[in-house]
C-alpha cells in the first residue's frame, strides 16, 4: 500500500511540476489528487527540497505551499527538525506564506526539543494577525525558560486587552523569569493600572524585572514619573538597572534635577555617585552649571571634584561657553570650580580668558589657569606666561613647567636667567624646561648655564645638572658638553629610569663611554663590580654567576647558581646608596621578616637577606617568565576574562601577604611574573614600603618610590598607607589590562599623581563599549579615591572576580 501511495504520489507530483500553472483547472484537479494521498506526497517533496535549485526549487516550494493544512502540519513541524539549515530555513519559509491552516497549533512545537525555535518564531511572526494570545500565554507558562522566552517574543507582539487581566495578575508571581517577561509585554498597554503595577516592580527583588519595569515605564513616556523617584534608582546595586534610570533621567530632562542629584552626589558609595555623574554627563547646560556649583560649595573635595569633571566631560560648545564666563565670576569658588573644568577640556575657544585668568585674585585660579593654558598647547599664551614669571614668584614653578609644554624658544633666554636667581625649586623646573626646549642652536648656551649651576648649587642641584648635562649630551653633538668651568671632566651622575616601573634612582658612580654614545652603570662596593661579572664566576664562594636579568631602583638583578643546594635563585643586590642607611637597612630587615612568612602559589619566595662580598643582597626562588608589563606590550587590551584570571591569582597572592601582615605598596605590572603556563606569581614585596615609607621622595638618595601610574591616593597624599592601596593599584591594573592604557597619564609624574587624588577616571566599559558594566563596575570600586569605598579586604576582591568570572564563562 505504501509502495503504491508513493507510486502515485510521485506521478502526481511530476505532472504538477510540469505543469504551467498551479491555478488550471487540471491543476487543481491533481493536486487534490494528491492531498488525497496523505502526507506521502508532502514527504516525498520535502525529500527533495534540500538539494532542489532555480526552476525546480521555485514549483516544489510553490507546490508544497499549496499542500500545508492542518493534516499535513506534523510533516512539515518534523521538517523544522533537519539537520540541514537550508532544508529548515526552505521549509520555514514555506510555512511563512502559507495560508491553508492554523498557525496557533504551533505553539505546542515549543515543546519538542527537536524543532528549531527560531524558526518558529519566524512562522508565527508571519501569522501575528491569526493568532490567539491567551492561547499562546497559556503554552508558554508550561515551557523551560529558554522556549518561553521565545515564545514570550510572540506573546509581546500579539498581546491584547483579553490578556491583560492575565498578565497583570502574573506580574507578581513566584517565578521572576515569568515576571520578567510579563512587565516587557504590559508595556503595550498604557492604563494607569498597569502603570501602577510597573512601578510596583521597580522595587522587585529581580534585578531583570527591576530593569524590564523602568523600561517599559519609560516606553510608556512616564512623564507622571517625578525626577525624585528615578534618582532613587541610581542607588540600585545592578548596573544594568542603574545604566537604565541614567538614560531615563536624561529622558525626562527635568530643568529642576540637580535639587534631586544632589544627595546621589554625596553619596558613600562611589558606584552610586559616578551614576550621578553620568546624568551630569548628559543633562548639564549652561543654566543649571552655576546653580550646580553653588549648591555644592559647602560639600566634600570629591563631591566637588567630581562634579566639575562631570561638566568637562560634556565638553560641549555651549557648555564650554558657559564656563568661561564663570571664571570671571564674584564668587571665587565658582571660578576655581570654572578653571578646573576648562583644565580638563583643553577647548581652545576659552584661550583668552584662561590668559585674563592669569592675573586673578586668587593663586589657585592663577596656577589652574597656567596648567589649562600648558595643556591647550596654543604658544600665543607664551607672552603671558613669561610676564607672569617675573611677577609672580610663588607661581613660577608652574610657569617653567607650562612654558616647556608649549615648546616656544621665546622662552630659553628667560629660563637660563632663571638658573641664576636663587631660587631652588624654581632652577630645578628651568633645568628640566630648558633640557626639553634645547635645539642645535641654544643648546650651547643651556649647557654653559647648567655647569654654573653644577659648580655653584647644593647637592641635589648639582645632580640635576650633571643629569641634564647628560641628557643634552645624549642629543646634541656639542663640543663643550662635558666640560667643567676649569675645562676639567665633571663627575658623572648616571639617571637610571626604569622604563616599566617609572622609578627614578640617580647615583654618584662611574660611567664608561660606549661606541654608542651611552652610559654603563657601575655599582662598587668593597671591591665588587658588578658590570665585570662573567658567567662561571662565584660570589661568596656559594653563589655562581649566570647573567644579568636587569637594574631597577633597588639595585642590580642576578641570575645565580646556589652550588650548595644545587638550584638556580635570584639575587638582588642592593644599591650602594640604599644600603649607606642603616635606619633603612633596619627598616627593611624587619618587612623582610614578615614577606618571608608569605607561602603561596603565587608569591615569590623569598629566601634570604645575606652580605656578599661587601654587598647586601635578597636571594628568592627563580620564576622563568615575563612581567605583566611586557604580556600587556604585545596583548593591549587583553581579553576579558584573561585579565580577570589574572587579577583573582594577583588578588589570592596579595591577600596571602594581607593575612601575615605585609602590605605590598608597589603593586604594578612590572611586579607580576608569567610564565609560558599562564602561571603568575607576584615580587618586590617589602622593598617600596622600606625605601619609602609614607613619603613619595627620599632627597638623600634621590629615588622616587612607588609608581605614579599605581599609586593610590592616600600614598599620594602621604596619608597612612594599609591593604587598601594594593586593593587601588589591582584595580588600576585590571582597569589597564581591559581597556589597553592606565586611567591617569600626563607629561609629568605629579600631574599623574594629582589625577589619582581627584579620581576623575573615565570607566572601562566608555572606553570600550565591548568591557563588561558589571567588569567595569567592579573596577571602579577598587578605585575609588576613599579607601572606604573600595572592597574591604582582597578576599573580597578575589571573591567578587572568580563569581564574575563563573557567570560570565563558566
Amino acid at each position: 500500500m505504501s509502495v503504491f501511495s508513493d507510486f502515485r504520489a510521485d506521478r502526481q507530483i511530476q505532472r504538477l511540476l510540469d505543469a504551467g500553472d498551479l491555478g488550471e483547472a487540471q491543476a487543481q484537479k491533481r493536486l487534490e489528487k494528491l492531498r488525497s494521498l496523505g502526507d506521502a506526497g508532502v514527504r516525498r517533496l520535502l525529500h527533495g527540497l534540500g538539494d532542489a535549485s532555480g526552476e525546480g526549487l521555485s514549483r516544489t516550494m510553490e507546490l508544497l505551499r499549496c499542500l500545508v493544512c492542518d493534516k499535513t502540519l506534523p510533516v512539515f513541524l518534523q521538517a523544522l527538525s533537519d539537520t540541514n539549515p537550508t532544508q529548515v530555513d526552505r521549509v520555514t519559509q514555506i510555512l511563512e506564506e502559507a495560508r491553508g491552516f492554523d498557525p496557533n497549533p504551533l505553539a505546542r512545537a515549543f515543546r519538542d526539543p527537536h524543532v528549531s525555535k527560531s524558526a518558529l518564531v519566524r512562522v508565527l511572526h508571519a501569522h501575528r494577525a491569526r493568532l490567539n494570545a491567551s492561547l499562546l500565554l497559556r503554552e508558554a507558562y508550561e515551557l523551560p525558560p529558554l522556549d518561553r522566552n521565545a515564545l514570550f517574543r510572540v506573546v509581546d507582539e500579539v498581546a491584547d486587552e483579553v490578556v491583560l487581566p492575565d498578565l497583570m495578575s502574573r506580574a507578581s508571581g513566584k517565578d521572576p523569569v515569568i515576571r520578567r517577561m510579563v512587565v516587557r509585554v504590559l508595556r503595550r498597554f498604557d492604563t494607569p493600572a498597569v502603570r501602577a503595577i510597573l512601578q510596583e516592580r521597580l522595587s522587585d527583588e529581580d534585578r531583570g524585572v527591576r530593569g524590564a519595569a523602568l523600561e517599559a515605564l519609560m516606553a510608556l513616556g512616564a512623564v507622571d514619573m517625578d525626577a525624585a523617584s528615578l534618582c532613587a534608582l541610581l542607588h540600585d546595586p545592578d548596573i544594568n538597572v542603574q545604566q537604565k534610570a541614567i538614560d531615563a533621567i536624561i529622558k525626562l530632562d527635568d530643568p529642576h534635577i540637580m535639587r534631586p542629584l544632589l544627595p546621589v552626589l554625596q553619596d558613600e558609595s562611589e558606584y552610586v555617585r559616578r551614576a550621578a555623574v553620568e546624568v551630569l554627563n548628559g543633562v548639564g547646560n549652561a543654566s543649571n552649571i552655576k546653580e550646580l556649583l553653588v549648591s555644592i560649595k559647602d560639600e566634600d573635595w570629591w563631591v566637588r571634584a567630581r562634579s566639575a569633571d562631570a561638566l568637562a566631560q560634556i565638553g560641549g560648545p555651549r557648555v564650554v561657553r558657559a564656563v568661561v564666563e564663570l571664571i570671571r565670576d564674584e564668587d571665587e569658588f565658582v571660578r576655581r570650580s570654572a578653571v578646573e573644568i576648562l583644565n580638563s577640556t583643553r577647548d581652545e575657544t576659552a584661550l583668552t580668558y584662561l590668559i585674563d585668568a592669569l592675573e586673578d585674585s586668587d593663586w589657585w585660579v592663577r596656577e589652574r589657569a597656567v596648567d589649562a593654558l600648558g595643556s591647550i598647547g596654543n604658544t600665543a599664551a607664551v607672552p603671558a606666561l613669561l610676564k607672569m614669571l617675573d611677577r609672580d614668584a610663588d607661581a613660577a614653578p608652574v610657569v617653567v613647567r607650562a612654558l616647556a609644554r608649549l615648546q616656544d624658544d621665546r622662552a630659553v633666554e628667560p629660563l637660563i636667567q632663571r638658573l641664576a636667581d636663587g631660587d631652588r625649586a624654581v632652577c630645578l623646573e628651568a633645568m628640566n624646561a630648558l633640557v626639553d626646549l634645547a635645539d642645535a642652536r641654544t643648546a650651547g648656551d643651556i649647557l654653559t648655564a647648567v655647569r654654573r649651576v653644577s659648580a655653584a648649587g647644593d647637592s641635589e642641584l648639582q645632580d640635576m645638572a650633571r643629569d641634564a648635562s647628560a641628557r643634552l649630551e645624549a642629543r646634541f653633538a656639542v663640543s663643550s658638553l662635558g666640560q667643567g668651568v676649569s675645562g676639567q671632566a665633571l663627575p658623572e651622575a648616571t639617571s637610571m629610569l626604569d622604563s616599566d616601573t617609572g622609578q627614578i634612582a640617580v647615583t654618584r658612580t662611574g660611567a664608561d663611554e660606549t661606541a654608542a654614545g651611552t652610559r654603563r652603570l657601575s655599582f662598587h662596593g668593597a671591591g665588587l663590580d658588578l658590570e665585570a661579572l662573567k658567567p662561571g664566576e662565584t660570589l661568596g664562594e656559594r653563589y655562581r654567576f649566570i647573567r644579568r636579568v636587569g637594574k631597577g631602583a633597588f639595585g642590580t638583578v642576578l641570575l645565580m647558581e646556589d652550588v650548595m643546594i644545587s638550584e638556580t635563585i635570584i639575587l638582588k643586590v642592593m644599591n650602594p646608596q640604599l644600603a649607606a642607611d642603616e635606619e633603612m637597612i633596619k627598616r627593611f630587615v624587619q618587612e623582610l621578616r614578615l614577606s618571608r612568612k608569605i607561602t603561596h602559589e603565587n608569591v615569590i619566595r623569598i629566601y634570604d637577606f645575606l652580605t656578599v662580598q661587601g654587598v647586601l643582597a635578597i636571594s628568592m626562588e627563580y620564576f622563568p617568565s615575563s612581567t605583566l608589563g611586557v604580556v600587556l606590550k604585545q596583548e593591549r587590551p587583553m581579553p576579558q576574562d584573561r585579565a580577570v584570571g589574572f587579577a583573582a591569582c594577583i588578588a589570592a597572592g596579595i591577600g596571602a601577604a594581607h593575612q601575615v601582615g605585609v602590605i605590598h605598596r608597589d603593586l604594578k605590572p612590572g611586579n607580576v611574573l608569567i610564565n609560558n603556563r599562564e602561571q603568575l606569581k607576584i615580587v618586590d614585596f617589602g622593598i617600596a614600603s622600606v625605601t619609602g615609607s609614607a613619603d613619595t621622595r627620599l632627597t638623600r638618595t634621590g629615588i622616587l618610590i612607588g609608581t605614579p601610574k599605581y599609586m593610590a591616593p592616600e600614598q599620594v597624599t602621604g596619608r597612612k598607607i594599609t591593604h587598601s592601596a594594593d586593593i587601588y593599584a589591582l584595580g588600576v591594573m585590571l582597569y589597564e589590562m581591559i581597556t589597553g592604557q592606565v586611567p591617569y597619564s600626563g607629561e609629568d609624574q605629579m600631574a599623574i599623581m594629582y589625577q589619582h587624588v581627584q579620581g576623575q577616571a573615565t570607566p572601562p566599559h566608555e572606553i570600550s563599549p565591548g568591557i563588561d558594566r558589571e567588569l567595569s563596575a567592579i573596577v571602579m570600586t577598587m578605585m575609588a579615591v576613599n579607601p572606604e569605598d573600595r572592597y574591604p579586604t582582597m578576599r573580597d576582591v578575589r571573591k567578587t572576580l572568580l563569581e564574575f568570572q563563573q557567570e560570565r564563562w563558566a
